[in-house]
């Protein structure tokens, strides 16, 4: 099974991922820099992936 990597954490789905990593730092980035930030650092994921 495919896991998608980011800052050390590990998640089952792009859409787990999103969830979680929003609520961290939707304070700080707004939703299109936050795009940006997933697209720079996530591992495993391709670009179809990352559009989803």
């Amino acid at each position: 099974m495919e896991t998608f990597k980011i800052d050390g954490a590990k998640f089952e789905t792009m859409a787990e991922l999103r969830e979680v990593m929003w609520d961290l730092y939707k304070d700080s980035l707004t939703p299109e820099a936050f795009e940006a930030y997933l697209h720079a650092n996530i591992e495993g994921a391709s670009p179809v992936e990352l559009a989803s």
